[in-house]
C-alpha cells in the first residue's frame, strides 16, 4: 500500500512460522474449516486455469484497489444468502460488496470496515511499482467451470507493496465449489513479507455483517504448497432475524445538494432483510433532521412477509421543503424486536442545503475543521484524493476550487486540482474538463489553497469530480472527520486521467477529504428557472427513480430518456402542474448504463443524467 504520510513504516519484517493449529470453528453459523495437515483436512491441489477455455484476465488492479462488479455465473452459497456478484481485491481477498481493504488489516470477524468477504490471503499487496508501471508478471485471473460447479480466482506472482516498489512473490487462488458450498484457499508459492509490523495479514471467512466469521491465520503467513478449506454446515440451526438499511436516497449512500426554496425532497431508502428467516413485520422510520437534531419530517412504513434476501425500497409519504442552508441528515432506520444485527439497522445521508441566489455558492461537504491526525500523503507523491460534486440545479459553472493543506516538505512542493465530467461508465470520471497546477512557493500550509479557473466550466447537466494531485513527496491534504460524511470521497493512486487508478477512499465512512468548488448560475439563467430544476433520486437506480420539481406558474411537464448513442428509448407526458410535486418514473425496461433525461416544463428543457444499475 502506498501508506499514509502520518503512518509509513519501513520496517523491515520476516514472515513468522505459522502455528500447528489445524483445524477450526464452528462460528455460530456453522463453518469449519481444516487445512492440508488434518487428517480430516484437504489434500493441496493447485488448479492452474492460466490457459483453460473461458478464463478471464481480471484488469484494472493497481494498489489497494478492488474491480468489478463480475457476475456470480454459479448458485454459490454463502452463509444463508447467494451473492450475485463479486469483487477481486488487489490486496488478495474476493469482497461481495464493492468496498475495499488496505492496511491496517482487521480481524475477522469485526462489524465495522469491510464485510461480506473471502480473505484468501489479505496482506500489502500491489499489481504496480511506486511509477504506477505494471509489476513484471504480476496477474489476476478468474474461470468458471464449464458444469458451472466451481469459481476459481487466482492471484498470481503479486509481490508485496515496498517502499522502494515491491519485493517478494505469493501465488494463491481461492476455489467456491456449488457441489458442498465450500471454499478452498490454495498457496502455491509465498516468499517475502510486508514492511508492516502490525496488522498486516489476515486470512478467513466473514458474513455480511461482519458479527459472524472464521480467521485461520492472523499476523502469520500461509506456508507455500498448503490448502485451507471452509465447510459449509450440514445443518443450519442458526435462525438468523435481521433487517438492515441499505441506503438512503441512493445505492451508494453518497451526499446531496439541495437547493433553499427549491424543489421538495422525498425520503426514499432501501431496506433488506439479510436473515434466513421470514420477518412478519418490520418497520422503517425515516426522519430528516437539522444541525441540532430537530426533525423537520418523519414518516415509519410497515413491511409485511418479507422473505429472506429480499430488499425493498420505499418511499415514504411525507416530502421536505429546505426553507434554511446548512448541513441536514436523512436517517433511515429498520425496528425489529430482537435483531440479531442492530449495527446495520441504520444509514444516515449528508445534505447541504445550498442558497443558488448567491454570485458566487459554495460547495462543501466538510465543515472547515482538520482533524489534525498530519493529513492524507501518498508515499512517493505521486497520488491524490478527490471528491464528487452535483449541485440541485443546471447548467452551472464552476468557477474556483480548493484544498486544505495542513503539511508540506522542505523543500516545498506544489499541487494540482484537477475538473473531471462524470461522463464516465455508471458516473465515473472521464473527460479532463481543466487543471490548475498551484506552484510550491505558493501554497499555504494550514489553510485553504483557492485557485480561480483561467475559464469558468459550463456543466449542463450532472455533476463533476475534484482531484487534489500531489506534486511530491511530503505534501499532505486536510482530513475532516466531523459527522455527518458525504461518502463522495475517493482515493487516486496513480495519474488521476486513468480510470483504474481511481478508487472509494478507504476511510470514506468516516471522514471527508478538505476538497471544495464554487460554482455560480450562468448569466441569462433566472432564479425561477434555478428553482424549478429537477432531483433525481435514487440515482444509481435499478427499478424506479422519482422526479421531484419545483415551478413558479403552471405549465405542462413531459419527459424523454435517451441512451448514449442519443436514441430516445423512453418518453412520457406528465400533465399540467404548479408548485412542489414528484413524480415516479419505470426505468425497469432499460439496459446497464447511464442515460440522458430531458424534462421539459413549459418552455424550458432541463437535462439530467441517469444511471442505471441492477
Amino acid at each position: 500500500m502506498k501508506k499514509l504520510f502520518t503512518t509509513l513504516m519501513l520496517f523491515a519484517l520476516a514472515a513468522p512460522a505459522v502455528t500447528a493449529q489445524t483445524t477450526g470453528g464452528p462460528d455460530s453459523f456453522g463453518y469449519v474449516w481444516r487445512n492440508s495437515n488434518d487428517p480430516m483436512g484437504p489434500s493441496y491441489s493447485w488448479i492452474d486455469i492460466d490457459s483453460l477455455p473461458g478464463t478471464v484476465n481480471v484488469m484494472g488492479l493497481t494498489d489497494d484497489n478492488i474491480v468489478g462488479p463480475f457476475t456470480m455465473n454459479i448458485p454459490f452459497k454463502y452463509y444463508w444468502y447467494d451473492p450475485a456478484e463479486f469483487w477481486i481485491g488487489s490486496n488478495g481477498y474476493i469482497g461481495f460488496t464493492s468496498v475495499p481493504v488496505a492496511h491496517p488489516f482487521p480481524v475477522i470477524p469485526t462489524p465495522t470496515l469491510i464485510q461480506d468477504y473471502l480473505a484468501a490471503m489479505t496482506t500489502d499487496l500491489t499489481f504496480t511499482d511506486n511509477a504506477n508501471n505494471p509489476v513484471p508478471g504480476a496477474a489476476c485471473m478468474y474461470w468458471f467451470s464449464p458444469g458451472s460447479d466451481s469459481l476459481v480466482v487466482t492471484w498470481k506472482n503479486v509481490p508485496f507493496w515496498d517502499p522502494s516498489g515491491f519485493v517478494g512473490l505469493n501465488t494463491f487462488q481461492a476455489v467456491l465449489s456449488t457441489l458442498d458450498s465450500s471454499i478452498t484457499y490454495n498457496y502455491q508459492m509465498q516468499n517475502g513479507a510486508s514492511v508492516s509490523t502490525t496488522s498486516f495479514v489476515t486470512t478467513g471467512i466473514e458474513n455480511n455483517s461482519g458479527n459472524i466469521g472464521l480467521q485461520v491465520l492472523y499476523n502469520f503467513y500461509p506456508v507455500a504448497n498448503s490448502s485451507v478449506k471452509f465447510y459449509y454446515p450440514d445443518t443450519i440451526t442458526l435462525a438468523i432475524n435481521d433487517a438492515s438499511t441499505t441506503y438512503c436516497n441512493n445505492p451508494e449512500n453518497g451526499g446531496l445538494f439541495l437547493a433553499k426554496d427549491g424543489a421538495a425532497y422525498s425520503s426514499v431508502a432501501e431496506i433488506a432483510n439479510q436473515g434466513n428467516t421470514i420477518l412478519d413485520t418490520v418497520r422503517a422510520y425515516s426522519r430528516v433532521v437539522n444541525g441540532f437534531n430537530i426533525v423537520q419530517v418523519r414518516d415509519t412504513v410497515e413491511v409485511t412477509n418479507f422473505t429472506q434476501g429480499a430488499t425493498q425500497v420505499i418511499n415514504f409519504p411525507d416530502t421536505w421543503s429546505p426553507t434554511g442552508t446548512g448541513t441536514f441528515r436523512h436517517i433511515t432506520e429498520t425496528l425489529l424486536p430482537g435483531d440479531a444485527t442492530p449495527s446495520n439497522n441504520q444509514k444516515t445521508l449528508e445534505m447541504v442545503v445550498i442558497d443558488t441566489t448567491q454570485s458566487s455558492i459554495l460547495l462543501t461537504f466538510d465543515n472547515g475543521i482538520d482533524a489534525g491526525l498530519g493529513g492524507i500523503s501518498w508515499n512517493g507523491g505521486s497520488g491524490g484524493t478527490g471528491m464528487y460534486f452535483e449541485p440541485p440545479f443546471a447548467p452551472y459553472n464552476i468557477t474556483r476550487v480548493r484544498a486544505f493543506i495542513v503539511a508540506n516538505a522542505t523543500p516545498p512542493v506544489g499541487f494540482s486540482l484537477m475538473i473531471f465530467d462524470d461522463d464516465g461508465p455508471n458516473g465515473a470520471p472521464m473527460t479532463l474538463l481543466d487543471s490548475v497546477a498551484v506552484a510550491s512557493t505558493s501554497v499555504l500550509v494550514g489553510g485553504w489553497n483557492e485557485v480561480m479557473l483561467p475559464t469558468p466550466v459550463t456543466l449542463n447537466s450532472g455533476g463533476f469530480y475534484v482531484a487534489w494531485m500531489m506534486g511530491g513527496s511530503g505534501i499532505a491534504l486536510g482530513q475532516n472527520q466531523v459527522p455527518p460524511v458525504s461518502n463522495r470521497t475517493f482515493e487516486i493512486l496513480g495519474p488521476a486521467t486513468t480510470l483504474a487508478n481511481w478508487a472509494v477512499y478507504r476511510f470514506r465512512e468516516i471522514e471527508e477529504v478538505m476538497i471544495n468548488a464554487f460554482i455560480e448560475v450562468p448569466v441569462g439563467i433566472g432564479q425561477n428557472d434555478v428553482q424549478s430544476a429537477f432531483a433525481v433520486y435514487p440515482n444509481p437506480a435499478s427499478d424506479r427513480v422519482t422526479v421531484s420539481f419545483n415551478t413558479m406558474d403552471k405549465e405542462l411537464l413531459s419527459y424523454r430518456i435517451f441512451d448514449i448513442q442519443g436514441s430516445q428509448v423512453l418518453a412520457g407526458e406528465i400533465g399540467y402542474v404548479s408548485g412542489s410535486g414528484a413524480f415516479d418514473l419505470d426505468v425497469s425496461t432499460l439496459q446497464n448504463g447511464m442515460y440522458v433525461c430531458e424534462f421539459r416544463i413549459g418552455t424550458e428543457t432541463v437535462p439530467h443524467k441517469i444511471n442505471v444499475m441492477k
